[in-house]
């Protein structure tokens, strides 16, 4: 207690210097921490990559409010800084969601259960609407409708993406202020940047005096620029100009006993003929065109069911009487006929059939622009991937929606156009015409 009490002045001192010097230590070494973060996120537990063929797709393990049109930045290792485009959303069924609209109403829910939801790049043209299921029932929301959509996604980018190294690279988002009033959850801060020279500097020395202007009643130091025109966006040069089936080619016309008789009505007896080839057609046996017919022979050949150009098969054929509307009957063919080329169940073709639609599609575009020469092709609902072009415009059939009957096309980008997709569907029918 004595050495204490003849020390306590120094004793005071040693423990405030010490005092000071953690509190120093922990403001300028723990204090980084508490700093507010930066919307940059690495692949440790923030985001995955998945490459799906060309596509590559990105996940958050957060909600997340991006849609397509906005982008993706990356910082590499080098310093050097890239960006991919967000083309679609992707949200499975049943995931919860919220819906902002363009009136500034929130729906809160989840996806319907019974599909998934697929927000493609131009989401404000594209056509049907956003089920969600809410505690209050089903609400559908118009895409035309929709300003953002929050929830855990699946971002597609574009091809750009192929060519970043994610392992290493710092990831940030980019999302524009859509409302004025930002949310307390937003997953993203305003970043602003340096802002640009004033267009009304001039530069000049502190005892030169300024060359002023007067522009349009506004004093100004600088005259104004010339105004430089961009080049005019081409137009995306194709339009659907049909999506229809075809009429199914082989037709059941007469039969001897149990083996039904098929008319191809593709193939003339012989050049100049108006009259069709029969095929005879024995049930259970498969048959493949005759690429090698001459006048008189049949069009339809038999061959293994494992051969790669297998057409068509008739599983059961029978005769019946059925009556007619005059009261009598009449005897009627039907044959159950599966087709190889197709992706379809077995179909009946009878006697009484004018025409017969088995799915296969026929689809027509038209390459029309301005000063260059037209073009119209063709394709089934087979060709999904099809690459095509002219007039140096490359193309490609990335999806074909045969229920809506329209298609999602790409168009390659040039020096001075960049890529594109669309939506193709056929005009709106004018009732009064």
């Amino acid at each position: 207690m004595k050495i204490i009490k003849n020390h306590y002045d120094k004793i005071i001192f040693f423990f405030s210097l010490l005092l000071v010097g953690f509190i120093f230590t922990f403001h300028f070494v723990f204090d980084k921490e508490t700093e507010t973060p930066k919307i940059n996120y690495t692949n440790k537990g923030f985001f995955e990559i998945q490459e799906n063929g060309p596509e590559v797709e990105m996940s958050f393990f957060r909600e997340m409010d991006l849609m397509p049109g906005h982008f993706i930045y990356a910082e590499l290792e080098t310093g050097e800084s890239t960006r991919s485009l967000i083309e679609k959303v992707f949200f499975k069924r049943r995931s919860n969601i919220s819906v902002f609209t363009d009136e500034g109403k929130k729906v809160d829910g989840r996806v319907s259960s019974n599909q998934d939801l697929l927000v493609e790049e131009k989401w404000k043209i594209q056509r049907g609407s956003v089920n969600i299921e809410t505690k209050t029932g089903t609400q559908s929301l118009p895409f035309a409708n929709i300003e953002k959509i929050l929830g855990n996604g699946s971002y597609s980018l574009d091809s750009t993406a192929k060519s970043i190294d994610w392992e290493t690279a710092l990831v940030s988002v980019y999302q524009p202020k859509i409302f004025e009033t930002l949310e307390t959850n937003q997953t993203t801060r305003v970043k602003w940047q340096k802002k640009l020279e004033d267009s009304n500097a001039s530069i000049y020395d502190t005892f030169t005096p300024p060359v002023i202007y007067l522009i349009n009643g506004r004093l100004t130091t600088k005259l104004p620029e010339e105004p430089v025109l961009e080049a005019e966006k081409e137009a995306f040069g194709l339009v659907l100009t049909d999506f229809s089936q075809r009429p199914y080619p082989h037709m059941l016309k007469r039969w001897i006993g149990n083996t039904p008789y098929f008319e191809d009505q593709n193939t003339p007896m012989a050049p100049n003929s108006n009259q069709n080839v029969f095929n005879r057609l024995e049930v259970g046996k498969t048959y493949r065109p005759n690429s090698e017919r001459k006048p008189g022979q049949p069009s339809l050949i038999e061959c293994e069911k494992s051969h790669p150009d297998a057409k068509i098969t008739v599983e059961y054929f029978t005769a019946q009487q059925v009556p007619t509307k005059t009261g009598g009957r009449m005897l009627v063919g039907r044959a159950m006929v599966k087709d190889h080329s197709m992706e379809s169940k077995p179909f009946e073709i009878n006697s009484l059939m004018k025409k017969v639609f088995a799915g296969d599609y026929s689809i027509k575009l038209k390459f029309n622009l301005p000063g260059l020469s037209g073009m119209d092709f063709e394709f089934s609902q087979d060709d999904n991937g099809t690459a095509f072009e002219h007039e140096n415009r490359k193309y490609r059939i990335e999806k074909i929606d045969l229920d809506n009957k329209r298609l999602l096309i790409s168009k390659e980008g040039t020096i001075l156009q960049t890529p594109e997709k669309i939506i193709l569907s056929l005009p709106p029918v004018d009732p009064l015409r």
